[in-house]
């Protein structure tokens, strides 16, 4: 049945007398109601769905045409708040003229549609997503008669301040006991074979250029972004579009596969060469700018996995890239634009439930080629009193709130704040936002099964339960992330260097791009200094760093420090990660070493001044 035809089967059933009895409408809502998996509606549920509406509409007492509507949210601006309140109002009122005002269309169809609903009950926006254009909100409905509960699917566009209707019906059901699927079911499916680009006649001469085993990837400055063309050695072009203004990463894997990651967006087209001597084509998100492949127990091929709204999981499969998306057969509770994969390390999959109010999240691992089970079905995730010992906690839901256990202390961190411009002083009143630390002493930890009970003195009590490998939930449901798994922590080195220093420079991170260099004669030096750099065991507050130092080894390799140049007698910082764990770790570097580097921001900051 076409959109146009259900429309027409309401309306006609809208407009006629009632021919169902309120018995029947039970029966309709009971045994038609997805068991779990509830998509936003299509169109033959649209009809069962808005054909029980329509009888209870007979059935239900008129909205009160005076009553004010209540908004609950928490994201929203005040404008946007008050047009929300103003546009179920019109409807509560029936006051189309009032309606027009504030929606792209107003009709008796329109209101009709809402009269199932009790518009006297606060109204409450469970979810926000804010975009350039538009913002899309997520409204929980309560029906008139108290049995159930919608979402609806309201869309308001920015630029002319109306939200935008039309004869779909963006209503759901709303399960308000979420619980994430124990299994998730994968369905692997060829990827689509790349298509050549069939003209060649576009000016690749101001293209960058990258060549990789006789490849060659092209980046073209355009109006609309960087163009992306990748020439295969065989002289096959593919157009691999416009993601961004951002350049992008080309690296080549084992068996002629191809990754190209968007600087920007960390978007990527992965272009496989299968044995066939096809090219077959596959775009995802990535959480983090590099490629990393796992293997695992039940997979032949090591696998790729995607992240964000349309997660994917890649791998080959007899000589063909396949790949199965995450939640396509996945029993949801609610619309799929609540949930979300995240970026883990390993090959085991973490999932996430997000409203504004609330998120939930499991991890899950390959119990078949085909199964993700959650792991909590398979394994406790043992907690210790040492995992906490030396630890940073970060709120999954505002990255910006954090707990640092150290030395007994418990340090709490939540900086809001905004400034349009850098600070002149320390004392500058941010435009928005606070800066909010507390500190918890005597920290004692006990744990039982997956358990943390955390105590402290003036009465603090703090209980963590480790929902996953590297997430902590508390007992009010919020979650937090470590940036590893407690069984995976490395041993961290008290050496700083991978070897002796060729060259060194340091730039402003922000800067102009000035660069300052240590003197020839100065490297030996300065090599030795570095070795008497210690790993930081201390509480350290730090802003965001404004200087990069970068290293040239004499083996050839790079690498990149963070440098905070403190005064007041507190040590300078430099902070080094890890590139096989991704593990941050804090250096303090001799006064010495700190001094020669203020030297040398000194000279950056004088050459960019003068010009």
């Amino acid at each position: 049945m076409t959109n146009s035809q259900v429309k027409q089967a309401i309306d006609e059933t809208i407009g006629k007398k009632p021919m169902l009895n309120e018995s029947f409408v039970e029966k309709v809502l009971t045994k038609k109601r997805p068991p779990k998996r509830i998509p936003l509606l299509q169109p033959a549920i649209v009809f069962v769905l808005m054909l029980a509406i329509s009888a209870i509409l007979y059935l239900t007492p008129s909205q009160n045409e005076n009553s004010a509507v209540e908004i609950k949210e928490q994201y929203l601006t005040d404008g946007q708040k008050q047009l929300m309140e103003q546009y179920y109002s019109a409807i509560a009122k029936k006051d189309k003229k009032a309606l027009r005002e504030v929606a792209t269309l107003s009709t008796d169809e329109v209101i009709t549609r809402y009269k199932v609903f009790d518009l006297t009950k606060a109204l409450e926006v469970v979810k926000t997503i804010d975009a350039d254009n538009e913002l899309t909100l997520f409204v929980k409905l309560q029906s008139a008669t108290e049995r159930y509960v919608y979402l609806e699917k309201l869309v308001l566009d920015k630029p002319s301040n109306k939200f935008v209707l039309s004869d779909a019906y963006e209503f759901s059901y709303y399960n308000q006991k979420i619980e994430l699927p124990k299994t998730i079911s994968l369905n692997y499916k060829t990827a689509p074979i790349a298509t050549p680009m069939t003209s060649n006649d576009i000016d690749l001469d101001q293209a960058e250029k990258e060549r990789i085993n006789g490849n060659t990837f092209y980046q073209l400055e355009t109006k609309l972004g960087m163009k992306r063309i990748f020439e295969a050695f065989s002289g096959e072009r593919f157009d691999l579009g416009i993601v961004s203004e951002g350049m992008s990463y080309f690296s080549a894997g084992h068996d002629n596969q191809f990754y190209f990651i968007d600087a920007l967006t960390m978007h990527m087209t992965f272009i496989y060469l299968n044995d066939e001597g096809n090219y077959q084509i596959m775009t995802g998100e990535l959480g983090e700018r590099s490629i990393t492949t796992y293997q695992t127990d039940v997979l032949e091929e090591p696998i790729l996995i995607t992240v964000g709204e349309q997660p994917k999981i890649m791998t080959i499969q007899q000589g063909q890239l396949v790949y199965a998306d995450i939640f396509e057969q996945a029993e949801l509770d609610n619309p799929r634009i609540f949930y979300t994969t995240e970026a883990s390390m390993g090959s085991h999959v973490v999932v996430k439930y997000t409203e504004d109010l609330q998120q939930i999240s499991t991890d899950y691992k390959f119990t078949a080629s085909n199964v993700l089970t959650d792991s909590r079905t398979i394994d406790m995730f043992e907690a210790k009193p040492e995992h906490l010992q030396e630890m940073v906690l970060q709120n999954r839901r505002n990255s910006q709130i954090i707990y640092i256990f150290a030395n007994g202390t418990l340090h709490y961190k939540s900086d809001t704040r905004l400034y349009y411009e850098k600070p002149k002083s320390a004392d500058e009143k941010p435009a928005s936002g606070e800066l909010i630390e507390e500190q918890y002493t005597n920290i004692q930890i006990k744990t039982k099964n997956n358990q943390y009970f955390i105590t402290g003195d003036k009465g603090f009590s703090w209980t963590l339960t480790r929902t996953g490998p590297r997430i902590l939930q508390d007992e009010k449901g919020i979650e937090y992330t470590i940036p590893i798994a407690f069984e995976d922590l490395p041993e961290i080195s008290n050496i700083l260097l991978e070897d002796e220093i060729q060259s060194l420079r340091i730039y402003k991170i922000n800067g102009y791009g000035t660069n300052s260099y240590v003197l020839e004669e100065d490297i030996k030096g300065i090599n030795e200094l570095f070795a008497n750099s210690a790993v930081n065991k201390d509480f350290v507050s730090l802003e965001k760093s404004e200087l990069m130092i970068e290293i040239e080894y004499h083996n050839g390799k790079k690498e990149k420090f963070e440098l905070w140049l403190n005064e007041d007698g507190l040590k300078s910082i430099v902070m080094k990660v890890d590139r096989i764990t991704n593990i941050t770790i804090l250096y303090t570097i001799p006064e010495e070493l700190a001094n020669h580097f203020r030297q040398l921001a000194k000279q950056i900051e004088e050459y960019d001044n003068s010009k």
